[in-house]
């Protein structure tokens, strides 16, 4: 982990007496149908309205060798993006650091190869989904509840660097079957720019399962 990730960690981390724990799990990763790896996830909050501080964390182990740690951190009722860090290790070293400057996202990528320095607009809905990240749906369900049903969420995925147009979700019901039991869900499902990302949640708000049609991923949730 570099040490810009752990600064990050350190500034975003609820302290321990007012910290509050929204989630923890771990997710099975699917691509293509088989078995990639596992991911695991804890999402904690801090403070009330406009001081509120959400911060997402996740540490994907995968069958290639790679190790996938990722921090998001997300302010106020309406978990507006503020900074999000992805460092990559093993067969392949990669570290991309997002940050918010106004009304635009500015990323710096580190690799081998060199040093790249990328820009996205931000809006109130933007949101991080990056390429094989499960935890991060939590906050469609989020968006929708802060800016309603109507919303257009803008996606952004700096692993891969790419940028979805801003797409209104469909919301439904839907019954699905998760590590053997049939679950009654809320489905969220984002469709833009030739990818349909869809987050199940259950009847406590819980993310269950994710899928996304770029490289036939799927997630489901296994505590």
């Amino acid at each position: 982990m570099g040490w810009a990730l752990v600064a990050m960690l350190a500034a975003a981390a609820p302290g321990r007496t007012s910290s509050q724990l929204v989630d923890r799990g771990a997710f099975v990763l699917y691509a293509a149908g088989e078995e990639v790896g596992i991911e695991e996830f804890t999402i904690q909050r801090q403070g009330t309205g406009e001081a509120q501080v959400t911060a997402a964390t996740g540490t994907l182990r995968l069958r290639d060798g790679r190790t996938v740690k990722t921090i998001l951190r997300l302010l106020g009722t309406a978990m507006v993006l503020n900074v999000y860090q992805v460092s990559v290790s093993g067969s392949d070293t990669l570290d991309v650091r997002v940050a918010r400057d106004g009304n635009r996202l500015r990323t710096r990528t580190v690799a081998p190869w060199g040093e790249e320095a990328r820009e996205y607009p931000a809006r109130a809905t933007t949101v991080i989904l990056d390429d094989g990240v499960a935890h991060q749906y939590f906050l469609l369900a989020a968006l929708v509840e802060a800016y309603g049903a109507e919303a257009r969420i803008h996606a952004v995925a700096p692993l891969v660097e790419m940028e979805e147009l801003p797409a209104q979700p469909d919301i439904g019901l839907e019954t699905i079957e998760v590590v053997g039991e049939r679950v009654e869900t809320t489905r969220i499902r984002l469709s833009s720019d030739g990818d349909t990302r869809t987050a199940w949640f259950d009847g406590s708000g819980r993310l269950v399962q994710v899928a996304s049609t770029r490289r036939d991923f799927r997630a489901v949730r296994l505590r």
